[in-house]
Protein backbone atom coordinates (compact mmCIF):
# COMPACT_ATOMS: atom_id res chain seq x y z
CA UNK A 1 0.00 0.00 0.00
CA UNK A 2 1.13 3.33 -0.91
CA UNK A 3 0.33 4.47 2.26
CA UNK A 4 2.19 6.27 5.08
CA UNK A 5 1.22 5.39 9.06
CA UNK A 6 1.44 8.39 11.30
CA UNK A 7 1.29 7.75 15.21
CA UNK A 8 2.06 10.88 17.62
CA UNK A 9 3.13 9.61 21.05
CA UNK A 10 3.77 10.65 24.14
CA UNK A 11 5.54 8.88 27.05
CA UNK A 12 3.96 5.22 25.62
CA UNK A 13 4.37 1.93 27.02
CA UNK A 14 5.00 -1.53 24.97
CA UNK A 15 1.59 -1.55 23.08
CA UNK A 16 3.17 1.13 21.09
CA UNK A 17 5.97 -1.37 20.38
CA UNK A 18 3.75 -4.20 19.48
CA UNK A 19 1.11 -1.91 17.37
CA UNK A 20 4.37 -1.28 15.61
CA UNK A 21 5.69 -4.16 15.02
CA UNK A 22 2.27 -5.19 13.94
CA UNK A 23 2.26 -2.77 11.37
CA UNK A 24 5.66 -3.14 9.73
CA UNK A 25 4.68 -6.76 9.17
CA UNK A 26 1.99 -5.19 6.48
CA UNK A 27 2.44 -3.57 3.25
CA UNK A 28 2.56 -0.39 4.40
CA UNK A 29 5.33 1.98 2.62
CA UNK A 30 6.60 3.56 5.89
CA UNK A 31 5.24 3.75 9.85
CA UNK A 32 6.22 7.20 11.04
CA UNK A 33 5.79 8.22 15.11
CA UNK A 34 6.04 11.30 16.58
CA UNK A 35 7.94 11.29 20.12
CA UNK A 36 6.00 14.51 21.60
CA UNK A 37 8.42 15.87 23.98
CA UNK A 38 8.47 12.36 26.18
CA UNK A 39 10.69 11.67 29.28
CA UNK A 40 13.70 10.26 29.10
CA UNK A 41 13.05 7.29 30.59
CA UNK A 42 10.53 6.68 27.38
CA UNK A 43 13.84 6.50 24.62
CA UNK A 44 14.59 2.36 25.06
CA UNK A 45 10.65 2.39 23.26
CA UNK A 46 11.34 4.53 20.79
CA UNK A 47 14.63 3.35 19.85
CA UNK A 48 13.37 0.00 19.55
CA UNK A 49 10.64 1.35 17.23
CA UNK A 50 13.83 3.21 15.40
CA UNK A 51 15.00 -0.35 14.26
CA UNK A 52 11.93 -1.92 13.12
CA UNK A 53 11.99 -2.56 9.61
CA UNK A 54 10.12 1.13 7.71
CA UNK A 55 9.85 2.89 10.91
CA UNK A 56 11.20 6.32 11.28
CA UNK A 57 10.81 8.65 14.98
CA UNK A 58 10.48 12.47 14.73
CA UNK A 59 11.13 13.84 18.13
CA UNK A 60 10.14 17.15 19.43
CA UNK A 61 12.48 18.47 22.27
CA UNK A 62 9.09 19.50 24.45
CA UNK A 63 6.10 18.44 24.55
CA UNK A 64 3.97 20.36 21.74
CA UNK A 65 0.76 18.53 21.40
CA UNK A 66 -0.91 16.23 19.36
CA UNK A 67 -2.12 18.37 16.89
CA UNK A 68 1.07 20.09 16.61
CA UNK A 69 2.65 16.00 16.38
CA UNK A 70 0.23 15.36 13.55
CA UNK A 71 1.25 18.69 11.66
CA UNK A 72 5.01 18.05 11.84
CA UNK A 73 4.09 14.31 10.72
CA UNK A 74 2.25 15.57 7.77
CA UNK A 75 4.76 17.97 6.75
CA UNK A 76 7.39 15.39 6.94
CA UNK A 77 5.41 13.45 4.47
CA UNK A 78 4.46 15.93 2.03
CA UNK A 79 8.66 16.42 1.39
CA UNK A 80 9.53 13.00 1.54
CA UNK A 81 7.00 10.70 0.08
CA UNK A 82 5.28 12.99 -2.40
CA UNK A 83 3.38 10.36 -4.54
CA UNK A 84 1.72 8.61 -1.83
CA UNK A 85 -2.28 8.29 -1.27
CA UNK A 86 -2.32 9.68 1.61
CA UNK A 87 -2.00 8.96 5.62
CA UNK A 88 -3.42 6.97 8.23
CA UNK A 89 -3.50 8.44 11.30
CA UNK A 90 -3.66 5.83 14.39
CA UNK A 91 -3.34 6.51 18.52
CA UNK A 92 -0.10 5.19 20.83
CA UNK A 93 -2.37 3.64 23.73
CA UNK A 94 -2.69 0.10 22.26
CA UNK A 95 -6.62 0.60 21.37
CA UNK A 96 -6.46 0.50 17.75
CA UNK A 97 -6.46 -3.09 15.95
CA UNK A 98 -4.63 -3.69 12.93
CA UNK A 99 -7.42 -4.87 10.96
CA UNK A 100 -9.00 -2.17 11.68
CA UNK A 101 -6.53 -0.04 10.79
CA UNK A 102 -5.61 -1.78 7.34
CA UNK A 103 -9.50 -1.15 6.39
CA UNK A 104 -9.12 2.40 6.58
CA UNK A 105 -6.32 2.25 4.71
CA UNK A 106 -7.89 0.24 1.85
CA UNK A 107 -11.13 3.04 2.27
CA UNK A 108 -8.77 5.75 1.65
CA UNK A 109 -7.40 3.96 -1.56
CA UNK A 110 -10.22 3.00 -2.96
CA UNK A 111 -11.02 7.12 -3.04
CA UNK A 112 -8.45 9.49 -1.95
CA UNK A 113 -10.60 12.56 -2.61
CA UNK A 114 -11.78 12.21 1.40
CA UNK A 115 -11.20 12.12 4.94
CA UNK A 116 -11.75 8.71 6.47
CA UNK A 117 -12.90 8.18 9.79
CA UNK A 118 -12.74 4.76 11.70
CA UNK A 119 -15.81 5.25 14.19
CA UNK A 120 -16.10 3.21 17.14
CA UNK A 121 -20.04 1.77 18.09
CA UNK A 122 -20.54 3.56 21.75
CA UNK A 123 -23.87 1.85 21.88
CA UNK A 124 -21.58 -1.21 23.19
CA UNK A 125 -21.89 -2.53 26.85
CA UNK A 126 -18.11 -2.72 27.15
CA UNK A 127 -17.90 1.77 26.72
CA UNK A 128 -17.27 3.46 29.70
CA UNK A 129 -20.32 5.46 30.51
CA UNK A 130 -18.49 8.90 30.44
CA UNK A 131 -17.17 8.08 27.30
CA UNK A 132 -20.01 6.98 25.96
CA UNK A 133 -22.05 10.17 27.05
CA UNK A 134 -19.17 12.47 25.71
CA UNK A 135 -19.07 11.17 22.57
CA UNK A 136 -22.90 10.76 21.68
CA UNK A 137 -23.31 14.24 23.16
CA UNK A 138 -20.84 15.78 21.27
CA UNK A 139 -21.41 13.92 18.05
CA UNK A 140 -25.47 15.12 17.98
CA UNK A 141 -23.81 18.90 18.86
CA UNK A 142 -21.51 18.78 15.77
CA UNK A 143 -24.69 16.93 13.46
CA UNK A 144 -27.05 20.69 14.53
CA UNK A 145 -23.94 23.05 14.35
CA UNK A 146 -22.45 21.52 10.57
CA UNK A 147 -25.10 19.33 9.31
CA UNK A 148 -23.69 15.88 9.52
CA UNK A 149 -24.19 12.76 11.59
CA UNK A 150 -20.76 11.21 12.89
CA UNK A 151 -20.83 8.31 15.05
CA UNK A 152 -17.39 9.28 16.36
CA UNK A 153 -15.85 12.91 16.50
CA UNK A 154 -13.06 12.19 18.64
CA UNK A 155 -11.54 9.12 16.52
CA UNK A 156 -7.85 8.91 16.30
CA UNK A 157 -7.78 6.34 13.32
CA UNK A 158 -8.16 8.36 10.31
CA UNK A 159 -7.24 8.43 6.84
CA UNK A 160 -5.90 11.56 5.37
CA UNK A 161 -6.11 11.73 1.32
CA UNK A 162 -2.49 13.69 0.37
CA UNK A 163 -4.75 15.86 -1.81
CA UNK A 164 -6.14 17.48 1.58
CA UNK A 165 -2.95 17.48 3.51
CA UNK A 166 -1.96 21.04 2.27
CA UNK A 167 -5.48 22.28 3.95
CA UNK A 168 -5.55 20.45 6.81
CA UNK A 169 -1.81 22.04 7.90
CA UNK A 170 -3.39 25.94 7.60
CA UNK A 171 -5.95 24.50 10.59
CA UNK A 172 -5.69 26.39 14.54
CA UNK A 173 -4.85 23.68 16.88
CA UNK A 174 -2.00 22.42 18.66
CA UNK A 175 -3.68 19.83 20.95
CA UNK A 176 -6.71 17.21 21.21
CA UNK A 177 -9.09 20.64 19.82
CA UNK A 178 -6.98 19.72 16.48
CA UNK A 179 -8.79 16.83 15.44
CA UNK A 180 -12.36 18.36 15.75
CA UNK A 181 -11.14 21.21 13.85
CA UNK A 182 -10.12 19.12 11.12
CA UNK A 183 -13.59 17.83 10.91
CA UNK A 184 -15.31 21.05 10.74
CA UNK A 185 -12.98 22.61 8.24
CA UNK A 186 -13.26 19.25 6.31
CA UNK A 187 -17.77 20.22 6.60
CA UNK A 188 -17.00 24.07 5.72
CA UNK A 189 -14.89 23.39 2.44
CA UNK A 190 -17.18 20.49 1.42
CA UNK A 191 -14.45 17.83 1.58
CA UNK A 192 -16.45 14.38 2.15
CA UNK A 193 -15.93 12.54 5.70
CA UNK A 194 -16.98 8.66 5.33
CA UNK A 195 -16.75 6.32 8.53
CA UNK A 196 -16.48 2.51 8.85
CA UNK A 197 -16.66 1.15 11.68
CA UNK A 198 -13.97 -0.42 14.09
CA UNK A 199 -14.17 -2.48 17.36
CA UNK A 200 -14.59 -0.41 20.49
CA UNK A 201 -11.26 -1.22 22.46
CA UNK A 202 -10.97 0.36 25.97
CA UNK A 203 -7.94 -0.49 28.05
CA UNK A 204 -7.74 -0.05 31.90
CA UNK A 205 -11.02 2.32 31.02
CA UNK A 206 -8.81 4.19 28.67
CA UNK A 207 -6.57 5.40 31.93
CA UNK A 208 -3.07 5.66 29.71
CA UNK A 209 -5.08 8.60 27.43
CA UNK A 210 -3.86 11.60 28.03
CA UNK A 211 -7.13 14.03 27.24
CA UNK A 212 -8.03 16.49 29.90
CA UNK A 213 -11.92 15.66 30.08
CA UNK A 214 -12.37 19.32 31.30
CA UNK A 215 -9.49 21.29 29.54
CA UNK A 216 -9.65 19.77 26.31
CA UNK A 217 -13.77 19.22 26.19
CA UNK A 218 -13.91 23.05 26.69
CA UNK A 219 -11.67 23.36 23.98
CA UNK A 220 -13.21 21.02 21.49
CA UNK A 221 -16.80 22.80 22.31
CA UNK A 222 -15.55 26.07 21.95
CA UNK A 223 -14.54 25.25 18.25
CA UNK A 224 -17.93 23.96 17.54
CA UNK A 225 -19.79 27.14 18.92
CA UNK A 226 -16.92 29.75 17.94
CA UNK A 227 -18.62 31.02 15.22
CA UNK A 228 -21.94 30.94 16.48
CA UNK A 229 -20.82 32.87 19.81
CA UNK A 230 -18.94 35.14 17.80
CA UNK A 231 -21.83 35.80 15.17
CA UNK A 232 -24.05 36.64 18.40
CA UNK A 233 -21.58 38.99 20.32
CA UNK A 234 -21.43 40.78 16.67
CA UNK A 235 -24.88 40.68 15.34
CA UNK A 236 -25.76 42.43 19.45
CA UNK A 237 -22.49 44.86 19.24
CA UNK A 238 -23.89 45.77 16.08
CA UNK A 239 -27.40 46.26 17.64
CA UNK A 240 -26.18 48.72 20.33
CA UNK A 241 -24.03 50.80 17.55
CA UNK A 242 -27.55 51.03 15.87
CA UNK A 243 -28.93 52.11 19.12
CA UNK A 244 -26.13 54.65 19.86
CA UNK A 245 -25.69 56.13 16.32
CA UNK A 246 -29.65 56.54 15.63
CA UNK A 247 -29.44 58.35 19.90
CA UNK A 248 -26.71 60.41 18.09
CA UNK A 249 -28.41 61.46 14.81
CA UNK A 250 -31.85 61.97 15.97
CA UNK A 251 -30.68 63.95 19.43
CA UNK A 252 -27.18 65.72 18.50
CA UNK A 253 -27.09 66.06 14.69
CA UNK A 254 -30.21 66.25 12.36
CA UNK A 255 -31.87 69.60 13.49
CA UNK A 256 -34.96 69.27 15.61
CA UNK A 257 -37.17 70.96 13.40
CA UNK A 258 -36.91 68.69 10.19
CA UNK A 259 -39.93 66.59 9.48
CA UNK A 260 -38.18 63.67 8.52
CA UNK A 261 -35.50 63.61 11.47
CA UNK A 262 -36.67 59.85 12.87
CA UNK A 263 -36.79 58.19 9.71
CA UNK A 264 -33.12 59.73 8.56
CA UNK A 265 -31.59 58.95 11.79
CA UNK A 266 -33.07 55.06 11.62
CA UNK A 267 -31.62 54.91 7.76
CA UNK A 268 -28.38 56.38 8.35
CA UNK A 269 -27.76 54.44 11.45
CA UNK A 270 -28.98 51.20 10.08
CA UNK A 271 -26.91 51.92 7.06
CA UNK A 272 -23.45 52.03 8.87
CA UNK A 273 -24.62 49.52 11.78
CA UNK A 274 -25.19 46.57 9.07
CA UNK A 275 -22.19 47.44 7.07
CA UNK A 276 -20.35 46.92 10.05
CA UNK A 277 -21.91 43.58 10.82
CA UNK A 278 -21.73 42.55 7.14
CA UNK A 279 -17.70 43.30 7.82
CA UNK A 280 -17.18 41.76 11.04
CA UNK A 281 -19.12 38.38 9.83
CA UNK A 282 -17.12 38.62 6.60
CA UNK A 283 -13.74 38.96 7.93
CA UNK A 284 -14.07 37.80 11.46
CA UNK A 285 -16.78 35.34 12.02
CA UNK A 286 -16.71 33.11 8.80
CA UNK A 287 -13.58 34.33 7.55
CA UNK A 288 -14.41 34.16 3.86
CA UNK A 289 -12.04 35.25 1.40
CA UNK A 290 -12.92 37.04 -1.83
CA UNK A 291 -15.68 38.00 -3.41
CA UNK A 292 -16.63 41.06 -1.41
CA UNK A 293 -19.48 42.29 -4.36
CA UNK A 294 -21.61 38.33 -4.36
CA UNK A 295 -21.29 38.61 -0.25
CA UNK A 296 -22.50 41.47 0.11
CA UNK A 297 -25.24 41.72 -2.39
CA UNK A 298 -26.26 38.48 -0.70
CA UNK A 299 -26.04 39.84 2.86
CA UNK A 300 -28.23 42.38 2.03
CA UNK A 301 -30.51 40.36 0.04
CA UNK A 302 -31.18 38.51 3.02
CA UNK A 303 -31.22 41.15 5.46
CA UNK A 304 -34.16 42.53 3.33
CA UNK A 305 -36.15 39.30 3.11
CA UNK A 306 -35.57 38.83 6.97
CA UNK A 307 -37.05 42.28 7.89
CA UNK A 308 -39.91 41.14 5.91
CA UNK A 309 -41.01 37.93 6.84
CA UNK A 310 -40.41 39.46 10.49
CA UNK A 311 -43.17 42.21 9.72
CA UNK A 312 -45.12 39.59 7.89
CA UNK A 313 -45.22 36.71 10.70
CA UNK A 314 -45.61 39.24 13.56
CA UNK A 315 -48.44 40.83 12.22
CA UNK A 316 -50.48 37.80 11.09
CA UNK A 317 -49.21 36.12 14.68
CA UNK A 318 -50.66 38.93 16.57
CA UNK A 319 -53.91 39.13 14.42
CA UNK A 320 -54.58 35.01 14.74
CA UNK A 321 -53.17 33.89 18.61
CA UNK A 322 -53.98 37.54 20.13
CA UNK A 323 -50.58 37.78 22.16
CA UNK A 324 -48.67 40.65 23.18
CA UNK A 325 -46.45 41.86 19.93
CA UNK A 326 -43.35 41.91 21.35
CA UNK A 327 -43.68 38.58 22.58
CA UNK A 328 -44.28 37.24 19.30
CA UNK A 329 -41.71 39.71 17.75
CA UNK A 330 -39.28 38.11 20.33
CA UNK A 331 -40.05 34.55 19.58
CA UNK A 332 -39.96 35.34 15.59
CA UNK A 333 -36.89 37.01 15.70
CA UNK A 334 -35.25 34.44 17.91
CA UNK A 335 -36.20 31.76 15.05
CA UNK A 336 -35.09 33.90 12.00
CA UNK A 337 -31.42 34.48 13.94
CA UNK A 338 -30.81 30.91 13.90
CA UNK A 339 -31.63 30.58 10.07
CA UNK A 340 -29.98 33.75 9.34
CA UNK A 341 -26.36 32.11 10.77
CA UNK A 342 -26.95 28.85 8.96
CA UNK A 343 -27.44 30.72 5.48
CA UNK A 344 -24.86 33.40 6.30
CA UNK A 345 -21.98 30.14 7.49
CA UNK A 346 -23.28 27.70 4.80
CA UNK A 347 -24.01 29.83 1.75
CA UNK A 348 -22.84 33.65 1.96
CA UNK A 349 -20.11 33.26 3.78
CA UNK A 350 -19.05 29.48 2.33
CA UNK A 351 -15.61 28.71 2.36
CA UNK A 352 -14.50 26.98 -0.86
Amino acid sequence: MNIIIMIPSLNPDHKLVNYVKQLAGQDFREILVINDGSSALYDPIFDEIRQTDKCTVITHEVNQGKGRALKTGMKYVLEHYPDCVGIVTGDADGQHRLEDTINVANALIEDDNRLVLGSRDFNSPNIPARSSFGNKLTSWVFAVMFGQKLMDTQTGLRGISLKIVPSMLEIDGERFEYEMNMLIECRRRKIPIDEIPIETVYIDENSSSHFNPIVDSVKIYWLIFRSFFSFIFTSVSCTLLDLLLFTLLARLVIPGGFVYRIQLATVLARVVSSVTNFTINKNVVFQKKGHLLSSAVKYFTLAVVQMTISATAVNWLYHTLGWHEVIIKAIVDTILFVINYNIQKNLIFKKG
